[in-house]
């Protein structure tokens, strides 16, 4: 009995020592990258996070950065690439939990479309809406970020078809859709 006490009362403090979130000074800047990406959609995006200011729990940040689509094949478009710069403001309402509202904007491209065989190239600008929480440790250095939103490309400069599935027969163009997010990050 007494060594599992004495077992539990170490696991106990050290998880508390690399845990811990309270009564660490977290740091104004920070590089966060995205984790999950690489491995679904096929995407990367790599930012610098600056703390613009706090007041208790409540919290803004803003970032920029670079988003970049790898190509790959679409059924119902072609075979489509991204590259774009992204830029968002964060805002923390109780510990880690936020909103975040974040722009990419960049070039679009797609190569061989399905149906007319054409490649486009388009300035694209994508915004998504995030809800999230910001999981911190190793003394505030290191945090773990999920984030789930919803995003929406505004504005595309040379449009091109957009099925609705790979029957090719009904015509949708951009809708809006659902995406997760799970970023890395290092306070500095």
């Amino acid at each position: 009995m007494k060594k599992a006490v004495l077992v539990f009362g170490i696991v106990s403090a050290l998880a508390t020592a690399i845990f811990a979130q309270e009564g660490q000074r977290a740091s104004r800047y920070a590089i966060e990258t995205d984790i999950l990406w690489p491995f679904f959609p096929g995407a990367t995006r790599t930012h610098v996070t600056v703390k613009l200011w706090q007041k208790g729990d409540m919290r803004g940040d803003i970032y920029g950065g670079i988003s970049i689509d790898f190509p790959q094949e679409r059924a119902t478009e072609g075979r489509f690439a991204d590259y774009s710069i992204a830029s968002g403001y964060r805002q923390y309402f109780w510990k880690g939990l936020h909103l975040e509202y974040c722009q990419t904007t960049g070039m679009g491209v797609l190569q061989n479309h399905v149906t007319t065989g054409k490649n486009y190239k388009s300035f694209d600008w994508l915004v998504t809406g995030y809800i999230g929480y910001k999981f911190e440790f190793a003394k505030k250095k290191l945090y773990i970020l999920p984030q789930f939103g919803v995003a929406q490309v505004l504005y595309k400069s040379n449009p091109w078809p957009i099925y609705e599935d790979e029957t090719l027969t009904k015509e949708v163009g951009e809708t809006p859709f659902m995406l997760g997010s799970l970023r890395f990050g290092y306070n500095f």
